[in-house]
């Protein structure tokens, strides 16, 4: 596979190394990385990323700073959120029952043509994303 969709689950936990999947986050990353995957992204995912990470570690700055190196290094390809986008998110979404954040990701996957990788339950159950550990056994 050359390209997948990458949900702010997955870079977040990326980047907390207490964090339980954070393991599992590098090597997926890495692996696709390595094999020349294109990562693509909501344009917004940069706040998301940002936020949460601000959030979970209690550290605006380190937040920020890992967000922008995440972005500013992979080959994150990052999709405008415009009126394509979103009349694609609010299709996908409600008919899957998705949250608004949610159906962004999964309506840049189905735009890029490819499978969305995600811890998020609902993304797996309702959006057939792929675990990161999954994807990676999936793509050796």
């Amino acid at each position: 596979m050359s390209a997948v969709a990458v949900d702010a689950s997955v870079w977040v936990a990326a980047q907390d190394s207490t964090d339980p999947l954070c393991a599992p986050s590098r090597l997926f990353i890495s692996h696709a990385l390595s094999a020349g995957v294109v990562l693509h992204v909501p344009a917004f995912a940069l706040v998301e990323v940002t936020c949460a990470l601000s959030r979970k570690l209690r550290n605006a700055a380190r937040g920020q700073r890992l967000a922008n190196l995440i972005f500013n290094t992979t080959s994150a390809k990052q999709h405008p959120v415009n009126a394509a986008l979103l009349a694609k998110a609010s299709s996908i979404g409600s008919a899957s029952f998705l949250r608004g954040a949610d159906a962004l990701y999964a309506a840049t996957a189905d735009i890029a043509g490819c499978n969305l990788v995600s811890w998020d339950n609902e993304h797996i159950q309702r959006a057939r994303a792929m675990r990161p550990d999954d994807w990676v056994i999936a793509n050796p």
